[in-house]
């Protein structure tokens, strides 16, 4: 059975998209809605939105979760040495852990998209052709025959 944890962050993760939309409107720096916009948050800031918001802390986390994995600001990581705090001002340098992280995060991205591709690309080798179309002469009692006798060949 799962911790209350677990079920609190899982819930935050389901109700993401929707909590989002309020973190944009409470700290629209922190949370811009142009990818190009987006700046690593300061280490602690979960905290501070959990106590702001009145959630929980395993809440809030389900809720970033999707944020902080996602490609851009993984980039943003990767691209700025500082952090910001909730309302946009600079906060702590981003160590190189956390650089690794977002590098190895965008390595999964990447090959969960050529994997996607690939599967794209292969599936229509895959498929059969169809049956060429009945004549426009064939009459109901001819179709009835011919479902039961392919009935029939399915069951022997």
């Amino acid at each position: 059975m799962p911790s209350t944890y677990q079920i609190e962050r899982n819930r935050g993760t389901k109700e993401a998209r929707q909590q989002l939309a309020a973190l944009r409107k409470k700290w629209p720096l922190a949370f811009p809605a142009k990818p190009e916009d987006v700046r690593p948050l300061a280490i602690g800031a979960a905290r501070e939105i959990a106590a702001a918001m009145g959630w929980s802390l395993p809440y809030t986390l389900g809720v970033l979760v999707g944020w902080k994995m996602a490609p851009p600001y993984c980039e943003a990581v990767l691209c700025y040495d500082q952090r910001v705090a909730l309302d946009g001002s600079p906060a702590e340098t981003i160590d190189a852990e956390a650089k690794e992280l977002a590098t190895k995060q965008l390595a999964r991205l990447a090959a969960r998209e050529t994997a996607k591709k690939s599967v794209k690309a292969a599936a229509p080798a895959v498929v059969e052709p169809k049956p060429a179309p009945l004549p426009p002469t064939v009459t109901p009692d001819q179709l009835r025959v011919r479902g039961r006798a392919s009935l029939w060949r399915r069951g022997a």
